[in-house]
């Protein structure tokens, strides 16, 4: 009989794969994105800091700075107060009939009463009043005295005729979401 032998097991030990370690974020590749996007951020959100300009050892508002307040004064003094009334009778948005959304308003009826500083063409893109209804000044003054006017126009709307005659009245005119 043959006697077999088996050979020992290899003495060399068996090589594992070191396992890769999961590799990280560049941290610094991030760090440099943040402060990437802040600078950008910062650059268009930061006013110019050229407001004041030294004049004979004085300090002065920068002339683009007193242009922008003596717009803005001349704004004030020059606001309008107007009205918006239907052209054409038909149905137009309410944001005062409770479940309905459109009222039908005649020729002349008011739509809204406003306030403005910056004229009816920027105030007013031609696209938002509804079309049948336009904008008429009623009044040019100092803001004060149209936000007074306006004031009572709208609290006096409830009185009209034309919203008397409604089967249910309305507290206010059906483009002024607000007593404001």
């Amino acid at each position: 009989m043959n006697a077999r032998t088996l050979s020992p097991p290899s003495v060399q030990p068996e090589h594992e794969t070191p396992e890769q370690p999961n590799p990280k974020p560049h941290r610094r590749l991030w760090w440099l994105l943040i402060v990437f996007v802040t600078t950008i951020y910062a650059a268009f959100n930061v006013e110019d800091f050229d407001f004041l300009i030294e004049k004979d050892g004085q300090y002065e508002l920068a002339p683009q700075r007193k242009g922008k307040l003596q717009k803005e004064l001349e704004e004030i003094d020059n606001a309008e107060q107007y009205v918006i009334i239907a052209t054409k009778a038909g149905f137009y948005p309410c944001y005062n009939c409770g479940q309905s959304t459109m009222i039908f308003l005649n020729v002349g009826e008011v739509w809204k009463y406003g306030v403005t500083r910056i004229g009816q063409d920027r105030r007013y893109r031609k696209l938002e009043i509804p079309k049948g209804l336009t904008y008429l000044k009623e009044y040019v003054g100092d803001t004060g005295t149209c936000l007074k006017l306006e004031k009572i126009k709208i609290y006096n709307y409830a009185l009209l005729p034309e919203n008397l005659q409604r089967s249910t009245p309305l507290i206010r005119p059906p483009g002024n979401r607000v007593d404001l």
